[in-house]
C-alpha cells in the first residue's frame, strides 16, 4: 500500500544517490538553522499535507534545495539547484518503477537567497504526488 513513508523514501531514495547532494533532511524548513553537521549542497524534504480525491491520495512536499553562496556565485548556485530539482522531476517522469505512483509535473521552482545559519541560496518548490487509494470498509478497526 502506498502512504507518506512511500513517498518519503523514495524522495530520500533520489537525493541519496545524487551526486550534488551531500545532507538531505526530512521536516520543517526552520529547523535547518538548529542542525550542526550540514554539508552543503542540501535537500529538504518537508511534508505538507494529504488530499484524497476519489481513487487516490494526493501527497504535497516542498522541496528546498541549497548551497553556500556569496553575491557572485548566487546565481551559479541557483542554476545548479533549478537542475537537481529538473533532475527530481525527470526521475519519476522516466523511472517506469513508479506504475503505481505520479509526480505531478506542474511544478513552480523559485529562486531564494537566506540565512539558515550560514548565507545559502538556491531553490524551493512544492511536488504533488499521487497514488492509488484502497478503500475498504472491512479493514477499518472498528466495532460492529
Amino acid at each position: 500500500m502506498v502512504n507518506l513513508f512511500t513517498y518519503l523514501n523514495l524522495l530520500n531514495e533520489f537525493f541519496s544517490s545524487h551526486f550534488q547532494i551531500n545532507t538531505i533532511l526530512d521536516g520543517d524548513k526552520k529547523d535547518i538553522t538548529g542542525k550542526g553537521d550540514i554539508m552543503y549542497p542540501l535537500a529538504n524534504i518537508e511534508y505538507l499535507d494529504k488530499m484524497v480525491r476519489g481513487g487516490e491520495d494526493a501527497y504535497r512536499f516542498e522541496i528546498i534545495i541549497a548551497d553556500l553562496s556569496t553575491d557572485e556565485s548566487e546565481l551559479t548556485i541557483i542554476n545548479d539547484c533549478n537542475s537537481i530539482a529538473d533532475d527530481l522531476i525527470n526521475w519519476f517522469e522516466d523511472t517506469s518503477k513508479f506504475e503505481e505512483l505520479e509526480l505531478v509535473s506542474n511544478v513552480t521552482i523559485k529562486p531564494f537567497t537566506d540565512s539558515f545559519g550560514d548565507r545559502v541560496s538556491g531553490v524551493t518548490f512544492t511536488i504533488t504526488m499521487t497514488g492509488f487509494r484502497k478503500s475498504c470498509s472491512n479493514s477499518i478497526p472498528i466495532s460492529q
